[in-house]
């Protein structure tokens, strides 16, 4: 059996009720910590300008956009939403493969559930699988990748594909199909850090997702070999890549459950560099002024994707380690009220980002660092992260998972709306309708 037919025909034959209580947990928490991320997101520029190019082409408008007053049709409602939930960078990564899963899986099917009636276990299992399919085939590729691609749009569309195909009841044949035409749009190159097209990645993979699981329902059909064939995805971006990783425990070893939340909205790989900083700052409270110089050992992929020392703007300081140390040093915090433009044009914090310098730890962690700082007095305080805050390792808990949920909606939903939000998450494997979500979270 292939890789992709085992995939598929897991898809389809998975039963939440056999699924493990831990990872029918983890698909809940996932979602509240994801859903704030578009809620907060849905007024961004990137957002407003991609409504305002793509409304006038709007289907039937049966699909909320979270945040906003505005519906749209499904496949648009689908992009959009990914796109929100991607502008502070504040969602979660499997750290092994660095893919961000919840997005495009959550955001086709948000866009599903006003159009057919979806139980909320019927969401959350659909959610899981969506989450698991691309950690999977994100965890085979990774090793052989290049770093210029974007995981989220090599596998988010196949994730979304899977999750959508799961709620529209593709028989294994046609989820076969969804996942290749997926699998055949995969894209997403890193060139766009730093600007508004970076948001597009995750919007892109969930709407090409949910069409590609429409299309398999109406029969187009596709190639059974779409990840391992000759021409398929692995041979175009990782040749060499073992593809029996996807399969390995299938059912049994959940990549789900290896999946991280994010504290700090910034890249995964500045955290460790960020969880020192703040460590750091609240242990000793070092004045600003009185910080000489900060030296930040990291992972070499820190300094590939995040090692911008002087960003322009609050997107390309979401890729600044430099900033964000900057601002876990200045500030004592590292939180969604920190990523603005104002933060990155702060004198104290533009002064504490030119006193940082890095260097590249080759055998550390990608969730590993070190940070030292030297204070103008000659003394100096160091600390060792052997993993960053969020991490699995290091877990948040639901209740802070809630809290970061009721900080996104601040200002963005109605008073009360959020508690409502968070309250339906936790509980939506026994609701019956699971477009309690998209009712919740209307903006204002």
């Amino acid at each position: 059996m292939t890789e992709t037919r085992a995939l598929a025909r897991f898809a389809v034959r998975s039963r939440w009720d056999e699924l493990p209580d831990a990872v029918r947990h983890e698909a809940a928490r996932a979602l509240v910590n994801w859903i704030g991320c578009p809620v907060w997101g849905s007024r961004d520029a990137t957002v407003e300008r991609s409504l305002a190019a793509l409304d006038p082409f709007s289907g039937p408008r049966e699909a909320a956009l979270l945040g906003r007053s505005e519906r749209v049709d499904a496949l648009k409602a689908a992009l959009l939403n990914g796109i929100a939930s991607t502008v502070a960078d504040y969602d979660d990564t499997h750290l092994a493969s660095v893919v961000h899963p919840t997005g495009p899986a959550a955001s086709a099917l948000l866009a599903l559930v006003e159009r057919q009636r979806i139980s909320g276990s019927e969401f959350l299992h659909a959610l899981a699988l969506g989450i698991e399919t691309q950690c999977r085939v994100a965890l085979a590729l990774a090793p052989k990748t290049p770093g210029a691609y974007y995981m989220t749009g090599l596998v988010g569309g196949i994730g979304a594909a899977v999750a959508a195909g799961r709620v529209l009841g593709l028989d294994e044949d046609r989820m076969v199909y969804a996942i290749a035409i997926a699998a055949s749009r995969a894209a997403g190159t890193r060139e766009t850090h730093g600007t508004m097209a970076k948001n597009l990645v995750a919007g892109c993979a969930a709407e090409e997702g949910l069409w590609a699981a429409l299309l398999a329902r109406a029969g187009v059909t596709a190639p059974e070999t779409p990840l391992e064939g000759r021409r398929g995805l692995f041979v175009q971006v990782a040749p060499g890549a073992d593809l029996k990783v996807i399969t390995a425990g299938l059912g049994t070893n959940f990549q789900i459950l290896q999946n991280a939340y994010k504290p700090f909205p910034s890249g995964i790989v500045t955290h460790a560099a960020i969880t020192g900083a703040l460590e750091l700052a609240r242990e000793h409270a070092p004045a600003p002024d009185a910080i000489a110089e900060i030296r930040l050992a990291v992972h070499p992929l820190c300094l590939e994707l995040c090692g911008r020392p002087e960003p322009a703007n609050a997107v390309e300081g979401t890729f600044s380690v430099h900033h964000w140390v900057a601002v876990a040093l200045a500030t004592r915090a590292a939180g969604i009220a920190q990523f603005s433009d104002a933060t990155v044009r702060d004198k104290v914090v533009s002064a504490l980002r030119k006193r940082v310098t890095a260097r590249a730890e080759p055998r550390w962690r990608t969730d590993e660092a070190e940070i030292e700082l030297v204070l103008r007095d000659g003394s100096i305080l160091r600390r060792h992260v052997d993993h960053a805050m969020g991490a699995a390792e290091r877990p948040p808990s639901d209740a802070d998972l809630t809290r970061k949920l009721a900080e996104l909606c601040e200002g963005r939903l109605a008073p009360g709306a959020a508690e409502t939000l968070a309250r339906a998450c936790w509980g939506l494997a026994g609701e019956a309708d699971a477009s309690i979500l998209t009712a919740c979270a209307r903006g204002i």
